[in-house]
């Protein structure tokens, strides 16, 4: 009789553990040196709305396309110029880490630029109040070059609970003179809410969870020499959601969805979450220094070029919506006619025999 009361006690306290709410704290957030394996899939008809307290999450079906490492790389990798503005005695913009992002798309103008731009990397700063957004750096002729924000970006602003709400925006200004006559703007306002708690399951496993809401809302524009004299061209908007479940002590959120929004409605852009090595990262790495897709911004064509067969290449606008689609036959490089495409910046998505690539093209 007493073995069976002990048993269900045990039951009572496994499942009251299962079911506990948790809340985040700096140490479930990646520091400099971590690494994180995450895979990347297709859009799917993925339920990422449903939440609330005490819910029940099952993405135990989530299938990976591609594989990457997520590097969370020291300072002391930077050049001497970014160790000066990101180091440690840079005050309250010394960074904890950088990553490689695809944030801006100044790297893209390479093609017009007679200098060579690249490795956009994003700055981050860790502490047990905050984790926020200091800054961009981009190598210029092999140089890199920091770029810190105006504003500082709270991304999360710890601890975190279900229940919590913060706002917060980020402003950044790049100017690349004297080194080539390029500018760039970017001004982005984030309204954060814990709204949801409960299980998680993912191919990874089953988790206690937060399910974490950011709304972002971002207005840049660039100002180029190339065509005339010299002028700023606005962007389209960026109006998005992203979605992101995370749990304690695994540095990275296990899923987040990122869906874009038009006219009430969300279309998934992205879908990525933590998995075991699958041997599929020859996926990311390769594909991601491997494609290019030019004249860079483009008015009339454009030109594509992979190390893989391309089957199939589409264009999304910023709203999700698919404006242009184009079938080839596992060709590694041809021309696009985009002239029907209407001015703006566009996601094209090169499906390739290895996993999709996605680039950015402004279209004039």
């Amino acid at each position: 009789m007493l073995k069976s009361f002990l048993s269900v006690c045990t039951i009572i306290l496994i499942s009251g553990e299962l079911n506990a709410q948790i809340s985040l704290s700096v140490g479930d957030f990646a520091n400099a040196g971590d690494t994180v394996r995450m895979s990347q899939m297709q859009n799917s008809n993925l339920d990422f709305v449903s939440t609330g307290a005490n819910h029940t999450w099952d993405f135990s079906s989530l299938t990976a396309s591609t594989q990457s490492l997520k590097d969370y790389t020291p300072i002391g990798f930077g050049s001497f110029l970014i160790l000066a503005t990101y180091g440690p005695f840079a005050g309250s913009y010394a960074a904890t880490y950088f990553n490689l992002t695809t944030e801006l798309p100044i790297d893209q103008l390479s093609a017009f630029l007679p200098i060579q731009i690249s490795d956009l990397s994003q700055y981050t700063k860790r502490s047990t109040s905050a984790i926020t957004s200091i800054g961009y750096s981009i190598n210029v002729q092999g140089q890199g070059v920091p770029f810190k924000s105006d504003t500082i970006e709270t991304r999360y602003s710890l601890p975190l609970t279900f229940g919590d709400i913060h706002d917060s925006r980020g402003y950044t200004f790049v100017d690349l003179n004297p080194a080539t006559d390029i500018k760039y703007i970017q001004h982005r306002q984030r309204h954060t809410e814990v709204d949801g708690w409960g299980t998680i399951t993912t191919p990874l496993g089953t988790f206690q969870a937060l399910r974490v809401r950011h709304d972002i809302n971002e207005i840049d524009s660039i100002y180029q020499t190339f065509f005339g004299s010299g002028s700023w061209i606005g962007t389209p908007p960026i109006d998005r959601t992203e979605y992101e479940w995370w749990t304690n002590g695994k540095k990275e959120y296990l899923l987040k969805v990122v869906a874009t929004n038009v006219n009430g409605n969300q279309n998934i852009s992205s879908i990525e979450f933590q998995d075991q090595y699958l041997g599929l990262d020859a996926g990311m790495n390769e594909l991601s220094l491997s494609a290019s897709i030019y004249p860079n911004p483009a008015e009339d064509l454009c030109f594509f070029e992979t190390q893989f067969a391309v089957e199939n290449v589409a264009f999304y606008n910023q709203m999700g919506e698919l404006a242009l689609n184009a079938s080839f036959n596992g060709v590694q490089s041809a021309y696009i006619d985009i002239q029907d495409l209407k001015p703006g910046v566009y996601f094209c998505h090169l499906l390739t025999n290895k996993g999709t690539i996605v680039r950015k093209l402004t279209k004039l």
